[in-house]
């Protein structure tokens, strides 16, 4: 999200501002790969599924041995895929997700507003954003999601109308 954007968002209400990311977020299911997953897989699933990323998760297991279950550790993205194996000439069929996810994972809770959320996410140069509770994945917030509240707040702003794909999310509706 480009600056321009923060000043936007900066200048919407007080309400808006102090909106948890809880209320924008995508909640789960969400799209999930295990840290062995090959490329290829994760690769195809995306496609599938119409997403642009895969939070990566490991099993974890506390230090008396008692199961906690999964736990976030990375995110991989399209962009991850042509940028560490396809450009790098290495085979999607046998490089792991634990090689070319973006770690370490950048989280907030589900408390965070969505203007934190926009800082964190401008301030990392990231466009998605698990949302985490005590290791556990909540939700996902992105940069369309944050574009999309901006544009039901100012639909006269056509901008703000690309960003947010919301042409897309109104096909969905129908």
């Amino acid at each position: 999200m480009a600056r321009s954007d923060l000043n936007c968002m900066s200048g919407s209400n007080v309400k808006d501002k102090n909106l948890s990311v809880e209320m924008v977020m995508t909640p789960l299911p969400l799209d999930t790969a295990n840290a062995s997953d090959s490329a290829f897989d994760l690769a195809k699933k995306m496609k599938e599924k119409g997403r642009g990323s895969v939070v990566v998760t490991e099993y974890s297991t506390a230090s008396a041995g008692s199961k906690t279950g999964n736990v976030p550790v990375g995110i991989i993205t399209e962009r991850d895929i042509v940028r560490r194996v396809v450009a790098e000439s290495k085979d999607p069929k046998t490089t792991a997700a634990h090689n070319i996810m973006s770690k370490p994972l950048i989280t907030v809770g589900p408390e965070a507003t969505i203007y934190d959320a926009a800082l964190i996410m401008t301030k990392y140069s990231i466009r998605r954003l698990p949302i985490v509770r005590d290791n556990t994945l909540l939700g996902i917030i992105t940069s369309s999601d944050l574009a999309r509240r901006m544009y039901e707040q100012n639909k006269a702003d056509p901008s703000l109308k690309a960003m947010s794909r919301f042409s897309d999310v109104e096909k969905l509706g129908r």
